[in-house]
Formats: structure tokens, sequence, C-alpha cells
């Protein structure tokens, strides 16, 4: 007896027969991975984006924004700490229990907020006094200093040179003679000119208090967030308007155990304690849930001190003093604030729009995908159907017959999906999460459950032909194709109605992603309704004629069943979804482009720095300049309404200006004569919010002036980018503008001048600070944001997919009519019928139906984005206010539909000459046997 196994027992039948016809299950199994890839990357691949575009969110706000910051006059309730710290002993004594309790504030935070956070930190900052110099002018520079505590003061700075602070002698209100010792970084004391040991006096509270620079300092780590809440630590800041000596203020650094004796007379205080935001900690999809915490976190009040009120002493009060002492009140309850929430608020918004897009997009190839796993499926039945059907008819229970089905069924679907899948969790490392995977789980059970449902098509009889009837459809099928119209309708019309709202809050919009495929599928049926009209009456003029094969080819492509639901859906949708990723592109891009020119509202806009009469004069005269226009000012103001105030924004400009700097421009604001004219009431414009906030106003003023609105010119301005603004013409400035300094400057460039060229000279005329920004470098910067780019690749990857998917839907549906032409082409062959004759036969096939399909996709495809897109705001890619209107770019459109009409003529050639030719003896045995 030998050890081999059996080749006519059931495994071994089974085995034969997948070894006979390999190709149809390999390319089924090819299918089924790649689906299950896309499946399982794509999800990944979008989070990876949302976590991207979150990072550069947050890389473009300074710490001391998202920081979870509390601001007090108050300084801390002095004392040391119950369980200790890490602060050296003389320092913890005073600040240890601010410390502990602050502490205890991050602890007390939920998850997963608390992990984005580190330790907290604080610091004291008094207002700034005049350090003077023995024996200056009064036309030197002045220096003034902001007396500062922070406790850890010895970690974040280096002494470069000279001394740490020594404690103050005692307390600040009792006049000495020994001076106070600070530190300054050294930028600082290079632009006081100050030197090491060197003493300077000021005058605090009336006493006269001497002040030595005992050393210089450095950051150990300038990068650090802590900086940016304090903006004149490492650097000072210079005002020089050129009308008086220049002026120098900065943080002067005391020994932080020293707090007790200062604080008594520590003037315009102003502690800082803020719980530092770890942006690299903070994961896009926990956006929502940290928002709403943050929104909770930040109108709760926290708890760092008593609040307790201390009584000092003042020996030998001077002259005029009229109380014997002063109170002075310690932190108490405070509340904390961040930007954080807001810039989550706009992440998860973009986040949402651009899941709303993809998944609008994605449903399409996902249909597409199914209707060729449908098609893939079809095939590797059809190749297995002659042997069953044998076996059939040599008594093989229908459970015999099912379960083979169903092995080849999970044989071909669950390794390709369990690698399709593994494969992009391999290609998208470090992206948490299992999105996906039960949609690849959906992928590796279709083959089974697809070939088990043409079970019940297996006889041992001879077939029926499938083309005869099948132009007289049920009633079943006029009802299903009736509510489908109707859903497709519905889904239209509630999104024209709800519009934008409440996108970001619903993430993936199921109507908005079933929307396009609905609308796919009423046109498919509008295509299998239609197309046989007119191919019925090309078949009965076609009969008339004495060639043969344009009659035939007709007729088949009329009766002939191979041209169904599945390969018209195909073709329909991978059409359409090309059509409508090139539409959104189109949009997005030309809305980026739309928005930076609002944006920008010239040539070039100069910004940053306060910018001199000398200045401007010189800017004027740069080569290749046209014309400039100075935004005077852009103030904060209180407008009254009735007894009722609003924030707003004062924009003073010179008209004529403005109008020759954008003269010509399709974004230029209009600007009436009427606003330059002096008087009262004072002439504005006003932005469309409060337009809106002073339509019903009877006593509106500004500033204690009468206002006539002429006009709102648009919702964008590009001189602010507060949506609530009134522009005042520079005559009317007064009482609007202190004083006229322009920080931002528009400019108009000569016919054929360098927008960035001449942008990078006036920046050097500016000086450190400025910078110029031309429309198209803000629209390169705006498609370059993660979620953006984002966007568009997954738009082009979808122009791909839907492309090779209904290319291989074709060729799939050839090959599922491979059989019929197998016995009637041999045959026409022998009655002289040549290979030309056979393309032409073929190309009849699927062709017509495919035209159609065409044209109905491209149709489709122009329409869903002016449906669907009502429920999207691309606002938050573009940049601008206004929502960017639907483009259509119609060559772009042609170039994207001949390369997938292409693509798929080739695959149908391809699949067209699978199996070669058949000899008519064949066809003959086949014709008797099926």
């Amino acid at each position: 007896m030998t050890g081999r196994r059996s080749r006519t027992s059931a495994v071994g039948l089974a085995l034969r027969q997948l070894a006979a016809g390999p190709l149809p299950s390999i390319a089924l199994a090819v299918l089924v991975c790649a689906s299950a890839f896309l499946a399982v990357a794509a999800p990944r691949a979008v989070a990876d984006v949302h976590t991207e575009a979150l990072e550069a969110r947050l890389a473009g706000h300074p710490a001391s924004e998202i920081d979870l910051v509390s601001r007090s006059p108050m300084g801390p309730d002095v004392g040391p700490s119950a369980a200790g710290t890490d602060l050296p002993a003389d320092v913890d004594a005073v600040w240890g229990g601010h410390e502990e309790r602050l502490a205890a504030v991050r602890a007390s935070l939920p998850e997963p907020l608390r992990s984005t956070t580190g330790d907290p930190m604080t610091v004291a900052v008094s207002g700034p006094v005049q350090a003077r110099v023995d024996g200056a002018g009064p036309g030197s520079p002045k220096y003034r200093i902001q007396p500062g505590f922070d406790p850890r003061l010895r970690t974040h700075l280096v002494l470069v040179d000279g001394e740490w602070p020594a404690p103050l002698p005692g307390p600040i209100q009792e006049p000495r003679e020994e001076p106070i010792e600070i530190v300054l970084a050294m930028p600082v004391a290079e632009a006081m000119a100050w030197p090491v040991g060197e003493v300077r006096s000021i005058d605090y509270t009336g006493i006269e208090v001497l002040v030595r620079l005992s050393g210089v300092v450095e950051a150990a780590d300038p990068a650090d967030g802590l900086w940016t809440h304090l903006p004149t630590a490492l650097r000072a800041s210079v005002v020089d308007n050129g009308l008086a000596p220049p002026e120098y203020t900065a943080v002067a650094w005391l020994d932080p155990a020293s707090w007790p004796e200062f604080a008594p007379f520590a003037l315009a205080l102003e502690m800082q304690s803020w719980i530092p935001t770890d942006a690299a900690a903070v994961r896009a999809s926990d956006a929502p849930e940290l928002a709403a915490q943050l929104g909770e976190f930040s109108s709760t009040s926290q708890v760092l001190g008593s609040g307790r009120w201390i009584e000092v002493d003042v020996p030998e009060a001077p002259p005029g003093t009229f109380v014997p002492y002063l109170m002075v009140s310690t932190v108490g309850t405070v509340g904390f604030t961040t930007g954080l929430r807001d810039v989550l608020v706009d992440a998860v918004a973009a986040a949402a729009a651009v899941d709303a897009v993809l998944a609008m997009i994605a449903s399409g190839p996902i249909g597409v995908a199914i209707a060729v796993l449908v098609l893939g499926a079809r095939v590797v039945f059809e190749r297995r159907r002659t042997g069953l059907e044998l076996a059939a008819a040599r008594g093989a229970a229908p459970a015999r017959l099912h379960t083979v089905l169903l092995a080849e069924g999970l044989a071909i679907g669950v390794p390709a999906a369990a690698l399709g899948a593994a494969i992009a969790v391999a290609a998208t490392p470090g992206v948490p999460g299992i999105a996906g995977w039960w949609i690849a789980a959906v992928f590796a059970l279709t083959p089974p459950a697809l070939l088990v449902a043409r079970a019940p098509e297996l006889s041992p009889l001879r077939r029926a032909r499938a083309d005869l009837g099948a132009s007289r459809p049920g009633r079943a099928r006029v009802v299903v194709e009736a509510l489908v119209v109707l859903v497709a309708a519905v889904s239209c019309v509630l999104l024209l109605q709800r519009g934008t709202a409440g996108a970001a809050e619903v993430g993936v919009d199921p109507l908005l992603a079933a929307a396009p495929l609905l609308l796919a599928l009423a046109a498919c049926v509008l295509v299998l309704r239609v197309y046989p009209l007119p191919l019925g009456a090309l078949v009965r003029r076609m009969s008339r004629r004495r060639s043969l094969v344009p009659f035939l080819g007709s007729a088949r492509a009329l009766r002939d069943p191979s041209a169904g639901l599945v390969p018209v859906l195909a073709v329909v949708v991978g059409v359409s979804v090309a059509v409508t990723s090139t539409v959104v592109l189109s949009t997005l891009d030309r809305g980026i482009a739309t928005a930076s020119e609002r944006r920008v509202g010239a040539d070039v806009a100069i910004s940053g720095v306060p910018v001199t009469r000398d200045q401007l004069a010189e800017m004027a005269d740069t080569s290749r300049v046209e014309a400039i226009t100075p935004v005077y000012s852009t103030t904060p103001a209180q407008l009254d309404i009735d007894g009722r105030t609003r924030s707003t924004t004062v924009i003073v400009l010179d008209r004529e200006e403005v109008e020759r700097v954008q003269a010509g421009r399709a974004d230029a604001l209009a600007l009436p004569e009427a606003l330059s004219a002096a008087g009262e009431p004072v002439p504005v414009l006003v932005s469309p919010p409060v337009a809106e906030a002073v339509a019903d106003g009877e006593d509106v003023d500004l500033e204690g002036r009468g206002l006539e609105v002429l006009g709102t010119p648009s919702a964008e301005s590009p001189f602010t980018s507060r949506d609530a603004w009134i522009i005042v013409d520079r005559v009317n400035a007064d009482p609007f503008a202190a004083t006229l300094v322009p920080r931002q400057v528009l400019v108009r460039v000569e016919s054929g001048a360098d927008p960035a060229a001449v942008g990078d000279a006036l920046v050097a005329i500016a000086g450190d600070g400025a910078r110029a920004t031309t429309a198209e470098g803000l629209a390169d910067r705006l498609r370059a944001q993660p979620d953006a780019e984002g966007l568009r690749a997954g738009l082009i990857a979808a122009i791909a997919a839907a492309t090779l998917l209904t290319a291989l839907a074709l060729a799939l549906t050839l090959l599922v009519g491979q059989p019929a032409r197998e016995r009637l082409l041999p045959l026409l062959a022998t009655l002289g019928l040549g290979r030309r004759g056979e393309r032409a036969i073929v190309a009849w096939e699927i062709g017509p139906v495919t035209a159609v399909a065409i044209v109905a996709g491209v149709a489709l495809g122009a329409l869903v984005p002016v449906v669907v897109l009502q429920g999207v705001d691309l606002r938050g890619f573009t940049g601008g206010a206004i929502a960017p209107a639907v483009t259509f770019d119609w060559a772009l459109v042609g170039v994207v539909v001949a390369a997938s009409v292409i693509v798929s003529a080739a695959a149908a050639a391809v699949a067209a000459h699978v199996g070669g030719r058949v000899g008519a003896a064949r066809a003959m045995r086949k014709e008797e046997e099926g």
C-alpha cells in the first residue's frame, strides 16, 4: 500500500479543479487583497494626515497661546510645600506651597488632557521702572527694567558672567544705601549698555533704590516655550519713533527667595501660573474630547492660594503719607485660559471637511470595487460551472456543491484579505486604531458569499439561453428602480436644505457619503432604461443592411444580459468619481487663489513692524513700485449700539491711496467718494457682522461720534483678519486713533515686475521683523498645509483607483461573456467572418452601453460637486471667509475622462484576446454540451 493520496478523492478533485483554471481565482484574490489594503490603509493614512495638520497648526502658535494660563495681579501665597519639592530650601519656603497647589490643579485634569500637559510653572513680573544712569542727559536713551521672580531661575537660566543675585537685605520700603542685585540676559545688558557691577538707581514708590547688575545670563534652552510668556526676558523691547530718545524695556531677575521683601511695593504686578501643553502629545483622534475638556476646565475656578490680606508697615513714612500701613493680597481663586481649544476646534472642523470630501469620493470606488468583486466571482464561478454541473449530474448533493464553492471562496478571500491588511499596517506605521478592519473582513467573506449565492444556477440539464426574455422587466424591478431614484432625489434635497450646518459635529456624514453612490445608482437606472431605445432603433436600421457585423453586434448588445447593472454601475461611478474629484480639485485650487488675492489686497503687502514716514517715502521711490498705501491704524474700539457695546476694529486708511493701489483688481474694495468727507456723522464702511448689529440701532456711536454707514464692501478685508471692522478715512481718524503709525503697507508694482523681488527690497527698507506677502506666496503656503495636501492626494488617488477599477470591470465583463463568444465566433468564422469582424463583434458587446454610461458618468460627476459641496465647508482649506464657488476646468475634466476611456479600452482589448481562438469543432461540442 502506497502513501500517495488518491487524486479522485473529494480533496484531490477540488485541488485538481483549482489547478485546472487558477487565473480567475488568482485575479479574484488580488482584487480582495487590494480592496482590503485600501480599506485598512485609507483611514490610517487619513488619521496620519489629521495628526500632521494638527501638529502644523500647533506649531504655528507660540506656547503662550496654547498653554493653560492663569494671570493674576496678586503674588503667591507665601509658604513651604507640605510634601516637598525639588526647589532649593530657601525658595521652597516661599514658593513651595504655591507650586504644590499648582501641581494639584494639573493632577485633577481628566485624561487625555492631563497627558498632554507638562509640569506647571510660575513667574511674577512687576511693572517697568526707569533705571537711571548717573550723568545721562535728557536726550539719552531710557532704560526700564521689570523686576521678575522665577522660583526656578537657576534651572531656566545659565550664568555667563558675574554672580547670581544675592537675597534682598530687607524690605524694599526701607531706605538703604546697599543696592539690590539683579541679573539680565546678555543681549539685554548689551542693549542697555549695562556692564556687570555697575549701579543704577530706580524710583520705586517714591523711594530711591539702587540696583546693581550682579551678572548676565542666557537661556538654558532658548526654544523653551517659557520664553514666549516673557517676550522681554531674553531681548529688550525697543520703542524708537524718531521723535523721542529710544526706550528699552526688559525683565531684570531678582533672587526668587526675596519675594516677601519685594511684594508690598510690586507695581502693576502680573503673576503668570501656567500648565504647559506638550504639542507632541496632542493626538488628532483626541481633539474633540480635548476641546470639550478644555472648555469645561476654562469655565471653572481653581484655588492657588488663600487670598489673604497682609498688613505692611511703612517705617518712617515720608511727608504726605496719611496711612501708617498698607494692605496687600495674595492670590486666591483664579481661572485658566488657553487658545488651545480654539486651535483644536479649527482642527476638528478641518478634519471633518477632509473626512466628508474623502468619504464622498470613496463611496464611489467602494461601489466599483464591490461591482468588480461581483464580476470576478462570476468569472470564477463560470470557470467552475462545467465541473460542478457534471458532479451534480452524477449525483452530488447540493450541500456538497455549496461546500466546494464555500471552500474555494474562503481560500481566495481570507488569506488575501489578511495579506492586504498586513501590508496596509506595515505601510502606515505609528498610526493607532483598527479603523477599516471590519471592511477588510467584509471583503474577505465576499468571495465565498458570492460563489455560494450562485450555486442555485447550477443545473445538470441543458441551460436555457439567458438573453431571451431579458428585455421584459418585472414589477419588482420597476419598484426597486423607482425607490432608488426617489431616495437619491431625497438625499439631494436634504443636502441642499441643510448646507454646511453641523458638518463638524457629525464627522463623516452618512448622508453626505452615500449621496454620490445613490445618485450613481439612479444614473444607472436611467442608463439601463434609456440606452435600449436608441439601440433598438439602430438594430432595426441595421437589419435592413447587407452587412452582418453591425446588425449582429447591435442585436447582441441589446439582448445579451452581460450589459447589466454591474458593468454599467462600474462605468458610471468610475467616470463620475474621476470627474467629481477633478472638479473638487479645481474648486479647491481656485478657492485658495481667490482667497489669497483677497487677503493680500495688492501685489505685495508689507507688515510686521511699524513704518516711519521716511521709510514710506523710500518705499514709494523703490524701483518697480507704482503706488503704495499705508494702513495707518487698526485699533480696537467699542461700538455703542443703543447703550450696548460691541468690540470692533477701526481701520484708518486713505481712500485715494487705496484706489490707486487696487485699481483694476477684481477684489478691489468699493470705496465711495463720500468716505473721505470730513464732518459729523462720520462716514464709514462696515463689515457684514457690524452692519447686521447696527441695522436696527437707533443710537449708534463710536468713541462718542455718530456714524453714517455708507455700505458693506465685502465680507473679507485685506487690512485685518477680524470679522468685525469699521473703515474710516484718514481725515476722520481723530479720536479713533491716537497716533497714525502704519504697521501694514499695500504695494502696487509696475506691469511685468516680480512682486516677490519687489517685496524683498521693501522688507530691507522696513527692517528686522518685517515680512512681505504676495498672493502667490500665500496660496503656496495654504496648498502646502498637511490637510490640504492630504485632501489633494486623496482626490488624485480616487481618480486613479476609479479609472483602474472601471477598466477592470469592463475587462471582467468581457471575460464573463467569453464562453458565449467561444461558441459564437468560431461558427461565424466558418461562415467567413474574419478577425476584424470578430473584434467588431466584441466592441459591439460593451461599446454602446459603455458610451452611454460614460456620458451619464460625466453628467453625474458634474452634478455631484454642486449638490454635495453644499454640505462641506472648504473655507478651512482656502483661508477665506467666503465659501469657494464650484469651479469647472473643462479642459482638465476632458483630459481625465480621456485617460479613463483609454485605460478602459486597453483593458477591454486585453480581456477580449484572453483565451485565443477556439476551433469550430470544439465550439460545436460546447454548444451540444451546454
